[in-house]
């Protein structure tokens, strides 16, 4: 286990995002023994299926023909049980130990923001009592991202999220992120996310939440450390940022 948790993590990523995070390595890494065990498995069944299908499908009215009808073999069945079993154990090491990883937050991180979902938007509050609010258009689009709620954070830093609900239950995901986090009612939540690469992107909820959660989204902007504490310099304390054309 220890050397398949050291090595080196191969290129692709199979079409998903390779993460910006420093745990996504970790997470990557996860889905990489996942594979290692489920795409053997998947041609074994595959396989199986195949030959029963090609070996035993009737050829004709007069094929009385049948496989060999057994019960009792104790070494199949002790096989069929205590592989899943050893499989089902690796994973869950590996997922335990990187979950706790996520899961863990600094006592003193370097930057806080509190996130509050509600039907349908987001509430971004930061330590200075500035927010940045914003909710479904009044003929929302989910090509429109110019008029979503940002969120801002540094990278290369530590920000903690505490993740509250107004309402029903929602969820906070930035694919980029490969991990969410539910916002549950009279739940706070807290996150530690530190981002290694600059830049824009997309979170949205994704925990069914009405009629339009599919619109409930947000836009992440990653900023270098200095061009995050000019523009936080340059807010007002509790001074409210509307955006998407909703109410604040």
């Amino acid at each position: 286990m220890s050397l398949i948790a050291s090595a080196p993590l191969p290129a692709t990523h199979w079409g998903g995002p390779s993460g910006i995070t420093t745990f996504a390595p970790e997470i990557n890494r996860v889905w990489w023994v996942t594979y290692l065990f489920a795409i053997p498995i998947g041609l074994i069944v595959i396989g199986l299926i195949t030959w029963a299908v090609i070996r035993w499908h009737r050829r004709g009215p007069d094929d009385n023909r049948r496989p060999r009808q057994f019960q009792y073999h104790i070494p199949l069945e002790a096989a069929y049980t205590i592989i899943p079993l050893v499989v089902v154990a690796v994973l869950f090491g590996f997922m335990y130990g990187v979950e706790n990883n996520i899961i863990h937050v600094k006592k003193n991180p370097d930057v806080k923001i509190t996130v509050q979902g509600f039907q349908w938007g987001w509430r971004f509050t930061y330590p200075n009592g500035h927010q940045e609010v914003g909710s479904v258009a009044a003929e929302p689009s989910i090509e429109d991202v110019q008029n979503l709620p940002i969120l801002r954070m540094p990278e290369h830093e530590t920000v903690q999220f505490t993740l509250q609900s107004d309402d029903v239950n929602h969820s906070f995901y930035v694919p980029e992120f490969l991990f969410k986090r539910d916002l549950i009612q009279r739940v706070h939540n807290v996150v530690d996310v530190n981002v290694t690469t600059t830049g824009n992107y997309i979170g949205e909820c994704t925990q069914l939440c009405g009629t339009y959660h599919a619109f409930m989204r947000f836009r992440l902007l990653v900023m270098t450390k200095s061009a995050y504490n000019t523009w936080y310099r340059s807010t007002k304390p509790n001074s409210i940022t509307c955006a998407g054309g909703g109410n604040c």
